[in-house]
């Protein structure tokens, strides 16, 4: 039986947006899926990892700036692309799944803020079945 990591390492980070966006990040192109893919992996890496800004870029063949440049568009982006909002949240909960332990003893801070978003949906979700109810008894 295969041994599970103790942390979240870039490399794992860059295979799971890989593969959910179905191309390769390191790829030298301009192409807005490409700049799309690479803006989550750096938002993923930053939450996840302690890594720094030269070496997140360096994963992907780009320099520091480039990794600044890409968290910029990605707070743009999911604004106003919801399909790029979708694979993020996708991509973050397949990492928490497979490490949420892991998380919590490697970025403490990330590891609550992340349980407390979860928190908050399910709140506002039980708020609307209770205000479905009220409606539906007047």
């Amino acid at each position: 039986m295969k041994k599970k990591k103790l942390v979240l390492d870039i490399r794992d980070i860059k295979t799971k947006v890989q593969q959910s966006a179905r191309l390769k990040l390191t790829r030298n192109t301009r192409l807005r899926r490409y700049v799309y893919a690479r803006a989550i992996y750096f938002k993923l890496c930053k939450e996840f990892t302690h890594s720094t800004l030269v070496e997140i870029g360096k994963s992907v063949g780009r320099d520091h700036a480039s990794v600044i440049h890409g968290l910029k568009v990605f707070n743009i982006l999911i604004m106003y692309s919801e399909s790029v909002l979708q694979l993020y949240t996708k991509i973050k909960k397949e990492l928490l799944f497979t490490s949420a332990k892991d998380l919590k003893r490697f970025n403490d801070r990330n590891y609550y803020k992340i349980k407390y978003e979860e928190l908050l949906d399910k709140h506002y979700e039980l708020l609307e079945k209770i205000g479905e109810r009220i409606e539906e008894e007047v």
